[in-house]
């Protein structure tokens, strides 16, 4: 009986210790749910840092670079983004010498639907004693067409993603948190049909021809299971218009989650609006980063 006891007791022991052997699963494992880890993250008063490099390579007889960098901060409200405050600038091709007015740093404030630009394409046609330029539908500052056109900030354009994620791999430590990198594809029509962001970027409805192509993207969630980088990247020919196939790509960072946002518009006094702008001839808006690849 003794002998019995004793065999009983170390397996017992052996069950407790075995629990102090293995480490435990974190508590926001790969099974939790990121989208419901985003959502968590929609609060008035808080928001994200990001930082976003856009590149768009024209692969022609004259191939041609164009870089855009966005840097900044985006507020949320109880269903996503409400609020950012974004600065752009753009690093031309070397034979295009100094950025025109067009392209030159611009930063954006973008409150209650109502965007307020500085800098960038009309800021020599602003009247005197005012510094922005109001704006309700975001057309005043010059943007990069791979501009975050997969966002994972976007609870269904992220569920879908994950939908079709392949298997997660090591992805490196970002914003201080080791992250596990997803990857996988969506057709440009998609993408167009499921995000708004998309849409924005893309103006209007991909052709028949520009819907099926293939966006490819990768995407690091943190132990907490928030974005900590994307990455995006699709090709489309223009061979028959022109010699060109363009490359865009995009890679933008995420840190600083939880962080205190309280974005204001900029003082009435410093703003105008687009019927007092002192416009020539020559209107610089219409200036297109496609002409690049194109002229």
């Amino acid at each position: 009986m003794r002998r019995t006891t004793a065999v009983l007791t170390g397996a017992a022991l052996t069950a407790l210790a075995f629990p102090l052997l293995v480490a435990a699963p974190p508590a926001n494992a790969l099974t939790a749910d990121p989208v419901a880890a985003l959502k968590g993250r929609f609060k008035a008063g808080h928001g994200v840092r990001i930082v976003e490099r856009a590149k768009l390579v024209g692969d022609g007889g004259n191939p041609r670079t164009v870089y855009g960098r966005v840097k900044g901060v985006l507020e949320f409200g109880p269903s996503g983004v409400v609020a950012s405050d974004l600065t752009s600038s753009f690093e031309l091709p070397a034979e295009e010498g100094t950025p025109s007015e067009p392209f030159a740093p611009s930063r954006t404030v973008t409150v209650k639907g109502v965007s307020y630009t500085q800098g960038g394409v009309y800021a020599g046609s602003l009247p005197e004693g005012k510094k922005w330029l109001r704006s309700r539908d975001d057309v005043l500052s010059t943007t990069n067409p791979a501009q975050r056109l997969f966002n994972p900030l976007e609870p269904a354009t992220l569920r879908a993603a994950l939908a079709h994620a392949g298997p997660g791999r090591p992805g490196g430590t970002l914003d201080g948190t080791r992250t596990v990198v997803r990857s996988g594809s969506f057709t440009l029509g998609e993408l167009y049909r499921i995000s708004p962001s998309a849409r924005a970027v893309l103006g209007a409805k991909p052709s028949a021809k520009s819907a099926p192509l293939k966006v490819s993207w990768r995407l690091y969630l943190g132990a907490d299971q928030l974005p900590r980088r994307a990455v995006s990247s699709y090709v489309q020919s223009v061979r028959g218009l022109t010699s060109v196939d363009v490359t865009y790509l995009n890679d933008t960072q995420y840190g600083g989650w939880g962080l205190r946002s309280t974005l204001k518009a900029p003082p009435a006094a410093e703003v105008a609006d687009f019927d007092e702008l002192r416009i020539g001839d020559a209107d610089p808006g219409n200036v297109s980063l496609n002409n690049l690849f194109t002229g």
